[in-house]
C-alpha cells in the first residue's frame, strides 16, 4: 500500500500555534525551527536599529526587525530574520502575513541549520524574485550580500569588520559588520 503525501498550503498550517517555533513550508513541507541562539537575537536587534533608523527616517517603506510571514507561492512561505519591503508595495499592515517577494531578505545563519539558509533559502527567494539577500555569518563574522539581475543572484560583496556593507535596495546605507557583531 503506498501514502499519497498532500503539500501544505499556507492556509493549511496559518493557525497552527506560533509557540512551537518557527513554521516555514518549503516545496509544500512543513518545516518548523528551534527558537535561535540568545547571540543570533542579539545580531538581529543589531541589525534591526541601524536598518530599521535608515528606512524610517528616509521613508522608505516598512522594514521588519522580527519574522514576519512571507508567502512566496501556495506551496513556499518564509518567516525571514528581517525584511524590507518598498513603499511602491502593496503592504497591508493588518494582514498576518505579505504575500509576494520582500525588497530585501536579511537572514541570519543558525549552526544548527546552515544549508537551509545558504542553499533552501538562497534558492527560493532568487526563484521567486528577492530583489536583495544577505546572509549574516555569526561563525566567520561576515555578511554576504546577493542582488538579483537576469532573474539570478550575483555577488555584489562579502563584508567583514571595517569594510562598510553596500546595498542596491538600500543605497547609501552605512553599517560595519563590527557593529553587528
Amino acid at each position: 500500500m503506498s501514502t499519497v503525501l498532500k503539500k501544505l498550503t499556507w492556509e493549511d498550517i496559518k493557525d497552527l500555534p506560533e509557540s512551537h517555533g518557527r513554521t516555514e513550508l518549503v516545496d509544500g513541507e512543513l518545516v518548523v525551527s528551534p527558537t535561535p541562539s540568545l547571540r543570533h537575537q542579539t545580531i538581529c536587534d543589531r541589525l534591526a536599529a541601524v536598518l530599521g533608523d535608515y528606512v524610517h527616517h528616509r521613508g522608505l517603506g516598512h522594514f521588519f526587525g522580527r519574522p514576519v510571514h512571507v508567502i512566496l507561492s501556495e506551496h513556499v512561505h518564509y518567516e525571514p530574520d528581517l525584511c524590507f519591503i518598498a513603499n511602491d508595495r502593496r503592504l497591508e499592515l493588518d494582514s498576518p502575513y505579505f504575500e509576494g517577494a520582500p525588497d530585501l531578505i536579511i537572514e541570519v545563519i543558525s549552526e544548527s541549520n546552515r544549508s537551509h539558509d545558504t542553499v533552501v533559502k538562497f534558492r527560493d527567494y532568487e526563484r521567486f524574485g528577492v530583489r536583495e539577500y544577505w546572509i549574516v555569518d555569526p561563525r566567520e563574522e561576515h555578511i554576504r550580500v546577493f542582488v538579483r539581475e537576469g532573474g539570478a543572484y550575483r555577488t555584489l560583496g562579502v563584508f567583514s569588520r571595517g569594510e562598510p556593507v553596500r546595498s542596491h535596495v538600500l543605497e547609501g546605507v552605512t553599517l560595519d559588520p563590527a557593529a553587528v557583531f
